[in-house]
This record gives C-alpha cells, sequence and structure tokens, in this order.
C-alpha cells in the first residue's frame, strides 16, 4: 500500500519514471489478490506507462478496466478514463485520446467530481484538444479551490488562441505547481506555435526547454514527440502515419478513427509523398523514435 502511495505522488508531480518503479513493485505483489488497493495500483501503473510511451505495458492494465473494478472506487471512474486516454495517445490516436479525455470530464461532471473534471480538462489540453477546455475551466474557476483550475484555463487559451508565448508562460507555471509532464506539454505545444509560424529560433529553443523537462519527467507525450521530430504533416496525416507504422492496417485505422478507408489510404499517401518513403517499414523508421528518458 505504502508502495502505491509512493507512485501515486511521484506520478501527480510528473516524475514518471519514479512513479513507475515502486508501482511495478506493488503490482507485482497485488497482480493475484483482490485487496482494494490492487485496483488503484492498475490504473496508476498504466498511466504511468503510456505518459512514459510505453503503450505495449500499457495496454493490457487498461483492458482489464473493463468488468474488474471495485465498488469503493467508483469515486476514481474518471481516472480510469483518463488511464484510457493516455494509451490512445501513446498508441498514435490522439483524436481518440482527446474524446477520452472529455468524455472523462463529463463522467466527473456526473458524479460532483469537479476536481477530477478539472484534470480531465487539463489532459485534453495536454493532448491537443483545448477547445471544449476553455468554456468548461472557466466555470470551474469559480467553483475549485486552488492553483490547478487557473493554470489549467490559461494554457488552455493559450492553446486555442495559438498564443507561443501564452504556452510558455504555462509551463513556466506548470513546473512551478510541481506538474512536469503538463509543462513539458505546454513547452512542446509552444514549440509547434512557433514553428507553424516560421520562428524556427523560438521553436528550437522552446524545443530544447521542452526536452529538458522530459529528461526529468520521464515522459514521451505525443507533444514531446511531434516537438522532438517535428515533420511536415497535418495532425491528421501524423495521427494515421503513426497507426500504420504500429503495425495497423488500413482497415483497422478506419474502424479505430470512424473514417473510410479510402479516407485512411489518402492521407498515408500524402504523408508518403512528404516524407518521400513508400512502404511502411520506412514509414515506421522515420516515425520511431525513444522515449526522452530512455
Amino acid at each position: 500500500m505504502g508502495l502505491v502511495l509512493a507512485g501515486h505522488a511521484a506520478l501527480a508531480t510528473g516524475h514518471v519514471g519514479h512513479a513507475l518503479v515502486p508501482l511495478r513493485e506493488a503490482w507485482a505483489g497485488f497482480a493475484d489478490s483482490a485487496h482494494e488497493f490492487r485496483f488503484r495500483c492498475r490504473t496508476l501503473l498504466a498511466t504511468s506507462y503510456a505518459i512514459a510511451g510505453r503503450p505495449e505495458a500499457a495496454r493490457p492494465l487498461v483492458d482489464a478496466l473493463v468488468g474488474d473494478r471495485h465498488p469503493a472506487y467508483v469515486l476514481y471512474a474518471p481516472e480510469d478514463e483518463l488511464a484510457r486516454a493516455w494509451l490512445a495517445a501513446a498508441e498514435g490516436s490522439l483524436g481518440e485520446a482527446v474524446g477520452l479525455a472529455e468524455a472523462a470530464a463529463a463522467l466527473a461532471r456526473r458524479q460532483s467530481s469537479p476536481a477530477y473534471e478539472v484534470l480531465a480538462w487539463q489532459t485534453a489540453t495536454q493532448l491537443g484538444g483545448a477547445g471544449g477546455a476553455v468554456e468548461r475551466l472557466a466555470a470551474l474557476a469559480d467553483e475549485v479551490a486552488g492553483p490547478r483550475v487557473g493554470v489549467a484555463l490559461t494554457h488552455a487559451r493559450a492553446l486555442a488562441a495559438l498564443d507561443a508565448d501564452g504556452l510558455a508562460a504555462s509551463a513556466h507555471a506548470w513546473e512551478g505547481l510541481g506538474d512536469l509532464v503538463a509543462a513539458g506539454d505546454a513547452a512542446a505545444q509552444a514549440a509547434d506555435v512557433h514553428r507553424r509560424y516560421g520562428r524556427t529560433g523560438s521553436a528550437l529553443t522552446a524545443a530544447a526547454r521542452a526536452q529538458e523537462i522530459a529528461h526529468r519527467s520521464g515522459a514521451w507525450t505525443p507533444a514531446l514527440a511531434t516537438a522532438a521530430r517535428p515533420l511536415p504533416l497535418t495532425p491528421r496525416e501524423r495521427e494515421i502515419a503513426l497507426l500504420a507504422a504500429r503495425g495497423m492496417s488500413n482497415r483497422e485505422i478506419a474502424a479505430r478513427l470512424t473514417v473510410s478507408v479510402r479516407t485512411v489510404e489518402g492521407h498515408l499517401y500524402r504523408a508518403g509523398h512528404k516524407l518521400d518513403v513508400s512502404d511502411r517499414a520506412e514509414l515506421a523508421g522515420i516515425l520511431s523514435g525513444s522515449p526522452a528518458h530512455e
């Protein structure tokens, strides 16, 4: 139980690499038991693996969440949905990930858990979905005490406005608050915005900051991966290319993203043309990357 609490504390401050050590040790003891802390350990470990960019380790833990929940932990159900969101993001399905984070926010709202709703909208923003976050976080700022909601709202507003300076300021605020994963994502998003507007020097500075934070946190999120390996792809092209690079067929990608196979084929063709590759092995070689801490 102490190991689970230690892992939870490390994850809450964005020290994902540090969280994995006690959580893995705790899971070794809890995996075959009926102890109630087993359920907390599984969700926290799955989330840590996913944020660290290790979806293959997170997937069986997340799959086991279905139909295997402890009645005492209904309050924490939004965290299970956020584990799913981070896993989808780690697997390259960003649209799905944002949708799952928004679903976690809706669940938290139904459960009258405003603090969890703040965390869910924060997660959606980190994953690139600031659209719905701004309005709800502004409303939650009047309900929830503590500094998180204000920083999350500032972050969401900056991302929605493509305000690179605002994102850089959000990264600084998250770092001061003690959430290194959010800080790294905000800095990485600042780099992406600078790059979109052709500000190469500013983009490199922001990306370097994001990588420095990532080295301390042990995270490897989609925002960090984009900052580390900028490619001339649209977000949808990158999403589909990542899923293809992970070995999914066009039909599987279409089913997961709820689009037509023809749409998938078109995006893959354009991605291949832009990257000058002709098969999935070459595509995987370009898109593959190691977590920043390895």
